[in-house]
């Protein structure tokens, strides 16, 4: 997917500086025409949280796990793409779109899709001492995630133990 990246606000700012509660909250103050572009270091590697925001509120969300074929959209990346504001390391960035190019994004992946208005107490609660939930990754992949084998059972597997020496 391709986002256009012109107008960058903030760029390559260390997850640890920002406090996802009030940058959510600062957003929606002001009516943010944009999108969150966020990677951290997860624990199978680097997960990408892409925020579509309209008029402050978040109107799509995109999370993708590098290596292992993962992208969800919209409803489905919600809590990934939160959980990835818990991380401990990661590099947040943070681009400025018009109303018009919103439209166009949303309209071209209607699957991205999600709205949601994070302005509430109780909502920005959520993200206050938000922790990154290695659970919530080891089920989404659960099946994608092999047990690595030893040579010996690999060689097995198709017949060729009888080549390991003993």
């Amino acid at each position: 997917m391709n986002l256009p990246v012109l107008n960058p606000i903030v760029k390559n700012v260390p997850l640890e500086k920002i406090l996802p509660d009030k940058l959510f909250l600062d957003l929606f103050e002001k009516k943010f025409e944009g999108y969150i572009y966020l990677t951290i270091n997860g624990k199978y590697g680097f997960e990408e949280s892409i925020i579509i925001f309209s008029k402050g509120r978040i109107e799509g969300l995109i999370f993708l796990i590098n290596g292992y074929d993962v992208e969800l959209f919209g409803k489905d990346a919600v809590n990934f793409c939160l959980n990835c504001f818990g991380a401990k390391y990661g590099i947040l960035n943070l681009f400025s779109l018009t109303e018009d190019q919103i439209k166009l994004v949303l309209l071209f992946n209607e699957k991205m899709r999600f709205s949601l208005a994070v302005t509430t107490k109780k909502n920005i609660s959520i993200l206050k001492d938000i922790k990154y939930n290695d659970i919530i990754i080891d089920n989404l992949l659960k099946e994608k995630v092999k047990i690595e084998k030893t040579t010996k059972e690999v060689l097995d597997d198709f017949g060729l133990d009888d080549l390991l020496r003993e």
